[in-house]
């Protein structure tokens, strides 16, 4: 299982299905013929696709290249120097001495080490980084048979995007805190896996001189796969011995065979972190990450990470948001997408789901936030003035027409204070519901804001949008939730009523428009 010369990779082509190599599948990539990974789960497939990114452009670096189209020999040959040892123990999946590094295993400087690592796991996806959550449609230990990629893509999964799960199972670098998330967002051109393997890592090698000039002190010959370094599970590298695109593996983890069978090894001995980067909170120069508070951190998910105002606060650098290097837009390549996606943690060493989002972004749109100036100037204000609009709308109309509705239509001197709690749950039901509709619109209606002649005409677009999506949802919450026994026609009046009556006195420029469409 040398992933350097055995064909190891299962892959759908479009001369059918191929079994490659390490080198041959960077090959295939830079020609542009893969059309997916059948063994690769969807939570993979961005810490795969990093990885494959880092590695090609550490070895197109130490070769002074910048194509990323080149042969299955030179990859194999590249990530040989690259690894910097005459055997392929580093690029093996699994390595009975532990003094000798295995495939995203680090090696220990001592076998005796060996005994603070005990039994972890017997199938990938028992390694994986996901304690699964009941959105996920995978179980744990469902793999009884796995295929060797199927060991490959939980170790890169778990090595390069896990958080802290107690002494001597510490996170990634590449986040803020412990308990953080490794967010990744890009956009992308071309959909298909080559298309955007080879913009990334075009994109990674332009981005080096950057990251070299920072503040990190990275090295130009640094090390980039830390695996290969022996470890004391006692002593951390400093960010100074790194090359700026190193591939982390943060755990002691060794593969080794009992009984015929793979049992993975890990370990609660290790008193530190492989990589001493606590201090940076995540801020590590990683062009997939977004950082908040202005640069101090990298962005921590939570359920609501690509909410419409996140996403906007990514690519239009606002809020504290800086948009990470794989969110700026190309010269001339017209439509894009926007994407993104993270395992969100729940604070407690497992995770409360994996989210993803894509958004397309038309040519002319791409070519604006490129070039920047007023016209970039105006979209960033019409995106303000679209969300402040929304939420105004959920807050001062739709919420309080929903809780008269469950209240029953109450008359003023009672409050509505009555099952308070068991009302609010229903109304928070409604207005997620209005909120997911709108969201779905927005940026194509912010798109839309370039064609208008004036940006009030553009504006009442989004509020005769919004008033019908909010009317929606209160029609369908009178037609299917509980009500006050007696108090049907009431409630529904008395909240149709207030509905209206908010909506006008809110956004006095639709009744405007109903007027005038009255008078026509």
């Amino acid at each position: 299982m040398n992933l350097l010369t055995d064909p190891i990779f299962r892959t759908q082509t479009n001369q059918g299905v191929q079994a490659y190599s390490l080198p041959a599948l960077l090959a295939a990539l830079g020609r542009d013929e893969i059309e997916s990974l059948p063994g690769l789960q969807r939570h993979q497939e961005d810490p795969f696709h990093i990885f494959l990114c880092y590695l090609a452009a550490a070895v197109l670096d130490r070769q002074s290249l910048s194509g990323p189209s080149q042969s299955e020999a030179f990859w194999q040959d590249g990530i040989r120097q690259l690894t910097g040892r005459e055997d392929d123990t580093a690029w093996t999946l699994v390595v009975e001495d532990v003094t000798k590094p295995a495939f995203m295993q680090p090696c220990l400087t001592s076998e005796s080490l060996l005994e603070k690592l005990i039994p972890k796991a017997t199938t990938p996806d028992e390694l994986d980084v996901l304690q699964l959550a009941k959105n996920h449609d995978v179980k744990s230990t469902k793999a009884i048979n796995p295929n060797p990629e199927d060991w490959i893509y939980s170790l890169v999964s778990l090595q390069t995007t896990v958080g802290h799960m107690g002494r001597g199972n510490y996170g990634i670098a590449r986040m803020n805190s412990g308990t953080g998330s490794r967010v990744c967002v890009g956009l992308v051109y071309k959909t298909s896996l080559g298309g955007r393997w080879i913009r990334d890592t075009t994109k990674l090698l332009e981005y080096r001189p950057i990251i070299l000039g920072g503040k990190w002190l990275y090295r130009t010959d640094g090390l980039v796969l830390t695996w290969v370094k022996p470890w004391d599970l006692e002593t951390s590298l400093s960010i100074k011995e790194l090359d700026p695109f190193f591939i982390e593996s943060a755990r002691a983890r060794r593969l080794l065979y009992d009984k015929e069978k793979i049992v993975v090894f890990g370990g609660d001995g290790g008193t530190t972190r492989h990589i001493n980067a606590e201090a940076q909170k995540g801020v590590m120069g990683d062009p997939w990450a977004p950082i908040v508070d202005g640069g101090d951190k990298a962005l921590t998910a939570r359920a609501s990470v690509f909410s419409p105002e996140n996403i906007r606060n990514m690519i239009f650098s606002m809020n504290g948001f800086l948009a990470p290097f794989m969110l700026k837009p190309d010269r001339d390549k017209g439509a894009c997408y926007f994407k993104g996606s993270v395992l969100v943690p729940d604070g407690m060493g497992r995770t409360d789901g994996f989210y993803e989002e894509e958004i397309r972004i038309p040519g002319k749109v791409s070519f604006i936030l490129f070039s920047g100036g007023k016209k970039c100037d105006q979209l960033a204000a019409a995106s303000e003035e679209g969300l402040s609009d929304s939420y105004k709308m959920q807050r001062n109309v739709l919420r309080p027409a929903l809780f008269s509705l469950l209240e029953g239509g109450p008359h003023k001197q009672s409050k509505g204070k009555k099952h308070r709690r068991e009302i609010e749950v229903w109304v928070t039901q409604a207005t997620r519901d209005f909120t997911e509709a709108w969201s779905h619109d927005y940026f194509d209606w912010l798109w839309r804001t370039l064609d208008h002649e004036d940006e009030e005409q553009a504006r009442r677009e989004w509020l005769t949008a919004l008033k019908k999506k909010a009317e929606k949802v209160l029609e369908e919450a009178i037609r299917r939730l509980p009500e006050r026994q007696g108090r049907h026609y009431r409630a529904q009046v008395k909240a149709r009523g207030l509905f209206f009556g908010s909506l006008y006195k809110q956004f006095p420029e639709l009744k405007e428009q109903c007027d005038a469409k009255c008078t026509a």
